[in-house]
């Protein structure tokens, strides 16, 4: 075997008595493993998902104060807009059923307001069977087009408001599910809105994580068993990352942290790491088996082999994830504390279940390397020996690669369209793109402009002009929409009226507060404190533009409406979920840059060679600039699962770059040559490697399954970090050991 010609050096004694503890006492540390975990499982099952927009943003970010101030003087209100076909939407029978529909809706708990076609005054027939034809009410159509109906009287909608905190004792998650069963029965039956497109997405995240602890982890375990035929390596990971995860959800719920769409795969990244440690421990194992060795003596001197490596391998994996706590925005905060500690547990998790798990029954079966090792091994000497004799041609490769990736990183560009989250043919996409095209714009925000505690004619003439002047410098927008252009169709024009306009204005209003009063509340507040007294203008626009056109809209909103009200705000979902992304990578290359020194000074503390640590850190580096290099040159566009790859994948490839170079001084300091040290280190850490990231990969293949593509994005990404951090250690790595290293 590879380690034959290697005698072990002598490890401090503190260490060997510490291991000769761990396996005296392993069937106790692996009931005080299981303990652990249990009570982390059973502590656990508090932790939650929060699931507002606003956990995605920094407390600090001012766009998350001016959607605060939205809420703070309209409500604390989602709004969902339910549309289904009626073809006879101009019949009384068509109007029986928006009104069955509305009344329907009414009684779900959680829903504080329904407006329909029945609820406009004016609008109607007295007794709600037809339509009037008069100018009045023919304007007062146009004005809700988009709302309640559509352009051709062929789609009905109702708009609804559904409190986030509803006395009635619904969530806004059961009462979503309501709504939604209710309008599914009718044709065509859709719906949309922030609480839709959220609560989707999240629910799609908890699947994925249930489906890493299922069928991602059996394909991995599977993988592990075909490659060491034995039972007990494919219970190793799985007790081992089970116990770490258990702890840290447990750990988390003590500390009252909760989980949000950037930390949903935490599951995915304790596995990355438990089997990736393990898989080394396993290796070296059955090599020192492979010698003769009993199964307590190999797996003592695997612990004086592995210690320092498998220490300062989660130690630089929790500070390549800690790296992410600089960032302003709590959720990324959360994500890098959740990651570090899981990061650690592995550590913890390996002392307890390893010796116990390994020495199961006694071990009697002896090791006979398969054909598939052999193999495995030959390749591995001659991929080195093939580098060695290319490692000219190699190096300009590599140099100019990394060039071209970093120039290609430069043209990333952010996905800004939230449906791009889900796969093009799912219900929700196809909802949001008939609404987008057919019924005014699926995009819903709004401008915030100060006013005055009593509506008069000059305030709402000024509102009016202000709302055609959008419509001119921003065409993009589909619907411009305040109680102004209600008030103006109820009055048979507003610029008609020449006497008693403030009167009728009164009237009209008081006649809107009568018939719609949860409406008007969500338009006008005069009765607010005069910083948080808003006039409302709602602005439709279309969800899937691209990321460029988006911007622009919105900049020209901005834009114009500084002009004319410069106390003025706009907010709304459409405009946080456009800088949503921004947000989430807005510390990226900070936090990757902080990773990088981090794991260079721990570096640094375990090999004791400043050279060693600093080209260390080539082969980790670059996996982060090849991903983000194609991507940009691909046209790839950035989502929420591509948000935190960067630290991430820097943590992740960094373990076998560390038993890497930590193996090659062992065998150094012993007076191995360095060819011969690198031959040998490069079949023994490169069986691991190859190992843990065949079997990572086929693992995480599952996630490619899922409906929500940033999950899809997260999969495959990590799966090409760990690919590209594997020949970076493999083939990198020791060519650049041979250029410091005489």
């Amino acid at each position: 075997m590879t380690l034959s010609h290697n005698p072990q050096n002598p490890s401090p004694r503190r260490l060997t008595r510490l291991l000769k503890w761990l396996i005296r006492w392993r069937r106790e540390c692996l009931l005080l493993a299981i303990v652990l975990g249990g009570s982390g499982a059973y502590v656990g099952r508090e932790l939650k998902m929060d699931r507002s927009l606003q956990s995605m943003f920094a407390s600090t970010d001012p766009l998350i104060g001016v959607y605060q101030d939205l809420q703070t003087a309209f409500g604390q209100h989602d709004i969902v807009l339910a549309i289904y076909g009626e073809q006879e939407l101009s019949s009384s029978d068509g109007l029986a059923r928006v009104a069955t529909l509305s009344e329907s809706a009414r009684q779900i708990p959680g829903i504080a307001a329904v407006v329909s076609l029945g609820d406009v005054p004016g609008m109607l027939e007295s007794d709600g069977s037809a339509f009037k034809t008069d100018e009045r009410s023919l304007k007062l159509q146009q004005v809700f087009a988009g709302y309640t109906h559509d352009q051709n009287l062929t789609t009905s909608g109702i708009v609804c408001l559904l409190e986030k905190n509803s006395p009635a004792g619904g969530t806004t998650t059961s009462t979503v599910a309501e709504l939604q069963a209710l309008i599914s029965r009718l044709p065509e039956g859709k719906l949309i809105g922030e609480p839709v497109l959220l609560g989707t997405a999240f629910d799609m995240l908890e699947l994925d994580g249930r489906r890493l602890n299922t069928w991602c982890l059996g394909l991995l375990l599977a993988t592990i068993y075909i490659c060491f035929r034995q039972i007990r390596w494919m219970i190793l990971p799985l007790v081992l990352v089970q116990v770490a995860l258990a702890t840290t959800r447990g750990l988390l719920v003590a500390l009252d942290v909760q989980l949000s769409m950037v930390s949903s795969m935490l599951a995915a990244i304790v596995t990355v790491v438990g089997v990736a440690t393990v898989m080394h421990v396993i290796v070296r194992y059955r090599d020192e088996r492979g010698m003769g060795r009993s199964p307590r003596q190999a797996l003592l001197r695997t612990g004086q082999a592995l210690a320092a490596p498998v220490m300062f391998a989660c130690l630089t994996d929790a500070v390549g994830f800690g790296s992410l706590m600089i960032s302003d925005v709590k959720p990324v905060v959360d994500f890098g504390l959740m990651m570090s500690l899981g990061s650690l547990l592995v550590l913890v998790a390996i002392g307890l279940t390893v010796p116990g798990i390994a020495l199961w029954g006694g071990d009697k079966r002896g090791f006979v390397a398969n054909l598939e090792e052999t193999r495995l091994e030959l390749g591995l000497h001659w991929l080195y020996e093939w580098s060695i004799r290319n490692r000219w041609r190699l190096g300009g490769v590599l140099a100019l690669s990394a060039v071209v990736a970093a120039w290609g990183s430069t043209k990333l560009i952010q996905e800004t369209d939230f449906t791009k989250n889900f796969r093009p043919d799912s219900a929700l996409v196809q909802n949001y793109q008939f609404v987008d095209l057919s019924f005014g714009g699926a995009g819903v925000w709004d401008i915030l402009i100060p006013a005055p505690r009593q509506l008069d004619k000059k305030f709402l003439t000024q509102i009016l002009a202000f709302q055609a002047l959008l419509r001119e410098r921003a065409p993009g927008l589909t619907k411009v929409l305040s109680l102004a252009d209600i008030l103006d169709a109820g009055a048979g024009g507003l610029d008609k009226l020449e006497f008693g306009a403030d009167l009728a204005i009164r009237a009209g209003l008081g006649l809107m507060r009568a018939r719609m009063p949860e409406f008007v509340a969500a338009t006008y507040n005069p009765r607010a404190n005069v910083e948080n007294r808003y006039f409302r203008v709602m602005l439709r626009a279309p969800e899937r533009l691209e990321a460029s056109d988006k911007s622009a809209l919105i900049a020209e909103v901005r834009s114009a409406t500084a002009d004319v009200y410069p106390e003025a705000k706009v907010t709304g979902f459409y405009v946080l979920l456009t800088q949503l992304i921004e947000s989430l990578l807005k510390d990226q290359w900070t936090s990757f840059g902080a990773a990088g020194l981090g794991i260079s000074i721990l570096m640094l503390w375990a090999f004791r060679n400043l050279r060693l640590a600093l080209l260390a850190l080539i082969p980790n580096v670059l996996p982060v600039l090849w991903l983000f290099g194609a991507m940009g040159l691909l046209g790839v566009r950035v989502n929420m699962g591509v948000a935190m790859i960067a630290a991430v994948s820097m943590g992740l490839s960094v373990d076998a770059s560390i038993h890497y170079v930590m193996s090659y001084q062992r065998l150094r300091r012993l007076g191995t040559p360095r060819d011969a040290a690198l031959q040998a280190v490069q079949a023994s850490v490169g069986q691991a490697a190859v190992m843990g990231t065949l079997a990572l990969v086929v693992g995480f293949a599952t996630l490619s399954t899922s409906q929500f593509m940033p999950t899809v994005y997260f999969g495959v990404l990590v799966s090409l970090s760990m690919i590209g951090g594997l020949v970076g250690n493999l083939v990198v790595l020791p060519l650049l050991i041979r250029v410091v290293e005489r």
